[in-house]
């Protein structure tokens, strides 16, 4: 369960969807990828312009390592996120579908030539806001190309696991067209997806009738295909 951000990090502290699974006897993995806080300017700049990259190696690399200590079972394994979370889990979908049984995004993205359009127009193209994204996603090189790369919403035919997808209505940091978008592309791909809608939701899911929906959702997902 990669975090968010990605510049962010996972405190030692009560989550309550970590905490959810956790209590269901899943071993959940809060890889601290390169471009995460907490550890010094290098680890965090590290992670600039890795987007589905060496970021994306990283979280592989914490289920090679401890599948090779026996702690998990590599035959049983779902990459699930929040946020830039839930683009991670959806890289590993369309990158590397052969590590996973399954992918849960949660107000993720899958286009991130949409996503910075959106700060462009939200914010202005001279606004610290969209300078700070073109430089953690590409070190502000504007390559079409790379940005398609690294984009999940491109790779859809190498999703050969199922995923499900959950976003608030009301999310203003990541658009809900990221959810819906990369939707009906499996759809039309007759890929095996679901997306779940959790109206009157902003990007963090407050109200305990929001976390509900998701937890149960998810916990129908994972005892059909990982449990």
């Amino acid at each position: 369960m990669p975090h968010g951000g990605p510049e962010a990090y996972d405190k030692i502290e009560f989550d309550w969807l970590s905490q959810y699974l956790a209590s269901r006897g899943i071993l959940v993995i809060q890889p601290q990828f390169r471009g995460s806080q907490g550890f010094g300017a290098e680890h965090l700049l590290a992670g600039r312009g890795e987007w589905g990259a060496k970021i994306q190696d990283d979280i592989t690399d914490s289920l090679t390592a401890l599948s090779k200590e026996g702690k998990i079972d590599p035959e049983r394994v779902c990459i699930m996120g929040w946020s830039y979370g839930g683009y991670a889990a959806l890289a590993g979908a369309t990158m590397t579908p052969d590590l996973y049984q399954c992918a849960i995004s949660i107000n993720g993205l899958s286009d991130i030539e949409e996503m910075l359009d959106f700060e462009r127009k939200e914010y202005g193209e001279d606004s610290s806001t969209y300078r700070y994204w073109q430089e953690v996603i590409n070190r502000k090189t504007l390559d079409d190309e790379f940005l398609k790369s690294i984009s999940p919403i491109n790779h859809v035919e190498k999703v050969n696991i199922p995923v499900l997808l959950v976003y608030g209505t009301r999310d203003k940091i990541v658009h809900p067209e990221q959810s819906e978008d990369f939707y009906e592309a499996l759809k039309d791909a007759k890929k095996d997806v679901q997306l779940i809608e959790i109206k009157g939701e902003a990007h963090s899911f407050l109200k305990n009738e929001s976390r509900l929906k998701t937890l149960t959702a998810i916990d129908a997902f994972l005892n059909k295909y990982l449990l």
